[in-house]
């Protein structure tokens, strides 16, 4: 089978040979059993050709966004051609229709919770898609449509929000909670200290002038005047 893949024919029997001129927009249709180029024409055809080799869907995508280039608008000459790494979005497994606003990645990119924790995609990448969405989406009905789930990291929330300037939210990160020893939960109410034998001063850790004098000889007594008071009790808790 000889394929013809140029600036102006895409030849590819016995499907389809025509001018890129009467093509309307290309996509990809992956399913289990294997990928399928869709070619929409002018005309309202459709053809599908599956299970082509890699090589031959990014030659053919290459040309017909070269196509597009040279034959878009003085301000858009020449945009989608620099930014647009078409290898790169093939491999991806991105499907986009060139003619119309991208609708292939809204339809097909489905946000997917199993990847929530999947590695960012290069930089570069997410630029030149949402740099040529947003040239090609000229009624913005693909960023309206895109939705990025908050907290996922999947490949449908990372391009969405690339296109839509949404925010990721990521898990707040705690420390980790310090070692409490057994002293530091004790309530400390009054400060004891020794000032002779049996006898303790217990003073006010909030009132450096509210201090007491508890002697533990006999008897038992404390400066406050009180029997069993909680000065006497701070001191034998010591």
């Amino acid at each position: 089978m000889q394929f013809v893949i140029n600036e102006k024919i895409l030849s590819i029997p016995p499907h389809i040979s025509t001018t890129w001129d009467s093509i309307a927009s290309l996509h990809m249709n992956q399913a289990p059993q294997g990928s399928t180029l869709i070619i929409s024409l002018h005309n309202g055809t459709t053809i599908q050709i599956p299970n082509l080799a890699q090589d031959v869907l990014t030659k053919i995508f290459q040309t017909h966004s070269e196509f597009i280039s040279s034959n878009s608008k003085p301000k858009e000459e020449g945009t989608a051609g620099q930014l647009f790494n078409m290898e790169n979005i093939v491999n991806l497994g991105l499907p986009m229709r060139f003619g119309g606003a991208l609708e292939g990645l809204g339809a097909a990119m489905q946000h997917n919770s199993e990847q929530a924790n999947a590695p960012d995609l290069p930089k570069e990448v997410l630029e030149k898609i949402s740099a040529v969405a947003k040239i090609m989406d000229n009624d913005q009905s693909l960023e309206q449509s895109l939705k990025a789930e908050p907290h996922c990291n999947c490949m449908h929330c990372q391009i969405a929000r690339a296109i839509t300037g949404q925010e990721q939210i990521t898990e707040p990160q705690f420390e980790e909670d310090e070692e409490v020893s057994d002293e530091d939960l004790k309530f400390r109410s009054w400060n004891v200290s020794q000032s002779g034998d049996n006898l303790y001063t217990v003073s006010n850790p909030l009132n450096e002038e509210e201090h007491y004098s508890v002697y533990l000889g006999e008897p038992i007594g404390c400066t406050c005047g009180e029997k069993n008071c909680e000065h006497i009790k701070a001191v034998l808790d010591t």
